[in-house]
């Protein structure tokens, strides 16, 4: 298959994947920002710093979903004439080759890194208000009970909504959708300990235990910011695991035909794994012979471990 044909049909394929991963985050935030009115209320009403914690980190996943959602937006867009605002040659609109689209599909990875920044900021606020409470104990009120009714509401309405997302991410295998995936099970799993700790204070009458459950709330959310931030920062500067490329390249010398990889080099392009190898061979075989190598260690690599395109470049062997 020629290398344009081949890449009209990746393209087609991911910005597919791309659009159908947007329209179920805009579930996501839809749902997100229900469980925040509602959170927030029951915080106000039940006089819990720890609901109001929790009623911010799903801010934080409105926020995180939106930013997704922006940097999807640009990835699966094709006919544009302009990168961000800057233009694009005559050319290579008219060609929509590989190099203008991958660089649409890194902006996913930076709107995920900002998503990481603005959740460690929301983090920073919870534990300040946390911390400012708890020093100021004689003006802390004993949650009420109804607010561990909002932290359940909300534990179980995102138990659900990680389920839909942990399908949907599988079958579409979307970087996004797998984010968004892990950050609603967390967060179900934050509400239900939000329930606990609400519960907790009330019976046993210990009003700084929801200051001090927020405060740890908080730095669970800006460990998971940070976690995000440091994974697109290492996409973004092309990082690649050395673990994953040692295994391909022993997978792709163990084709009779290789000889020897003398260069393997994969990085990010947005949610797709490019990799770019340097294969050393015999002199003897023909053009037709290096065509169908060429075309056999992109079936491969595919099939393998899903890197999505597989640049060779060929070297004699030495004799």
């Amino acid at each position: 298959m020629p290398v344009t044909n081949n890449w009209q049909h990746i393209q087609h394929q991911v910005v597919k994947s791309l659009k159908s991963a947007r329209r179920h985050l805009w579930g996501n935030v839809i749902v997100y920002l229900g469980l925040f009115l509602i959170e927030y209320y029951f915080a106000q009403v039940g006089h819990s710093q720890t609901l109001r914690a929790d009623a911010f980190n799903n801010l934080s996943g409105i926020v995180s979903t939106g930013l997704l959602l922006t940097g999807l937006y640009i990835a699966a867009e094709t006919h544009d004439d302009d990168l961000f605002g800057a233009p694009i040659s005559a050319a290579e609109q008219q060609a929509i080759g590989p190099r203008i689209q991958q660089s649409r599909f890194r902006f996913e990875t930076i709107y995920t890194l900002i998503a990481g920044l603005i959740m460690m900021a929301i983090a920073l606020e919870i534990i300040f208000k946390g911390g400012l409470t708890l020093l100021h104990q004689a003006k802390i009120s004993v949650p009420l009970p109804i607010a561990g009714f909002g932290a359940a509401f909300s534990g179980l309405t995102l138990l659900i909504l990680w389920g839909f997302n942990h399908y949907w991410s599988r079958k579409l295998n979307n970087a996004a959708l797998i984010a968004a995936s892990r950050d609603t099970f967390s967060d179900a799993l934050t509400s239900l300990v939000t329930v606990l700790t609400v519960l907790g204070t009330t019976w046993l009458k210990l009003p700084w235990l929801d200051s001090v459950a927020s405060i740890l709330l908080g730095i669970y959310i800006f460990h998971s910011g940070l976690h995000i931030f440091q994974e697109s920062s290492l996409n973004l500067v092309d990082y690649f695991d050395p673990y994953l490329e040692e295994r391909y390249q022993t997978k792709i010398e163990s084709l009779s035909a290789v000889q020897q990889v003398t260069f393997l080099r994969a990085h990010y392009d947005g949610n797709l794994i490019m990799l770019d190898v340097t294969i050393a061979i015999d002199r003897q075989l023909t053009v037709d012979n290096i065509y169908a190598l060429t075309q056999q260690i992109n079936t491969l690599m595919w099939a393998k471990f899903g890197v999505m395109e597989t640049n060779v470049m060929i070297v004699p062997a030495d004799e």
